[in-house]
């Protein structure tokens, strides 16, 4: 076999494995008489192997840390398994083996490439905004300095002041951003919650479309329900702004098992391909007017409530957002 398989008694005691397994644990399997023994996460092992051992419950795709030398851990996938008798009583657990260490190393490898990625569109997005500002406010105290006539430079100065206060807003925008999520967590209806948002949106962003809120049942959740309201505010307006003439958002919120989603779907012009892996990095934007902060913002709320939000889209059939949190 490839994968390596130890075999374990009633305690926990090693007492069979195969070739492959010694491969893996390069000389410690020898070295250990309990299963528990080989991985730095012992007491976590052995609860689970308990319960594998006691009720018979099998575990899958479990990772765990196995010291191999003094400054060297790899990275083991586990798969425990029960060994019953004919009369179904537990004698032992099989335990397959597998070395994740090369996968889990590639994986960290392209997350940091992935991650300077995002650093660099996002470095790109702020260095974009402030050039813009600094060239008008440039152009503006060239313009004033051979200007004599009092209006003239009023309305200079005021220009000045108005990308002044946009260079201002955009830091402390970020610096907003930068700043870890406080939440005050209470149990909240999310469904509710949506209902009165969708209220604010009509007032906020008065038009022609049309809203379909859909919600089977109360769907309670323990979140911070000013921030979940500033999430749901800001991927609606997202919605209208990507209306067309006839345009209409389906709003849904459905609740199953121990978990809460919600879509927010609109049948608008949609989002490309390449657009949508850059949507959540701070300061990208395709629109003429906005730092790029929104969509980068909710994502942090939702994280900061153990949630996921994911994105479906297609030029010209809409876009769906779908958030999840748990209940």
């Amino acid at each position: 076999m490839p994968s390596g398989l130890i075999v374990v008694d009633r305690e926990g005691r090693i007492v069979d494995h195969n070739p492959a397994s010694e491969r893996i644990f390069e000389g410690t399997l020898a070295r250990s008489s309990r299963l528990r023994d080989l991985v730095r996460e012992s007491q976590a092992l052995q609860d689970l192997l308990s319960r594998c051992l006691n009720s018979g419950e099998i575990f899958t795709r479990l990772e765990f840390n196995a010291p191999i030398r003094p400054d060297v851990d790899k990275r083991i996938g586990i798969n425990l398994s029960p060994i019953t008798s004919d009369s179904g009583e537990i004698q032992g657990a099989i335990c397959l083996l597998s070395d994740l260490t090369e996968i889990v190393e590639l994986h960290n490898r392209i997350k940091l490439q992935e991650n300077f990625a995002a650093l660099g569109e996002m470095s790109a997005g702020i260095a974009h905004e402030f050039k813009n500002s600094l060239a008008t406010i440039v152009g503006y105290a060239q313009m004033s300095m051979g200007e004599g006539d009092v209006k003239t430079l009023q309305n200079y100065a005021r220009e000045l002041h108005k990308e002044s206060q946009a260079l201002s807003h955009m830091v402390t925008d970020f610096l907003n951003f930068a700043r870890p999520v406080l939440t005050s967590i209470n149990a909240v209806d999310l469904a509710q919650l949506l209902e009165n948002t969708i209220s604010d949106l009509r007032s906020l962003r008065p038009g022609k479309y049309e809203v379909r809120f859909q919600a089977a049942e109360s769907a309670i959740a323990p979140c911070d329900a000013t921030l979940m309201r500033q999430s749901f505010l800001n991927l609606l307006i997202n919605a209208v702004e990507a209306l067309g003439p006839a345009g209409a958002i389906d709003v849904s919120v459905v609740k199953e098992n121990k978990l809460v989603r919600i879509a927010i779907e609109d049948n608008g012009h949609g989002i490309s391909e390449d657009v949508q892996k850059k949507i959540f990095i701070p300061f990208f934007t395709t629109k003429t007017q906005g730092t790029g902060l929104g969509l980068s913002l909710v994502q942090k709320i939702v994280l900061a409530h153990n949630g996921h939000i994911e994105v479906r889209s297609a030029p010209g059939s809409g876009t769906r957002f779908l958030v999840t949190v748990p209940s």
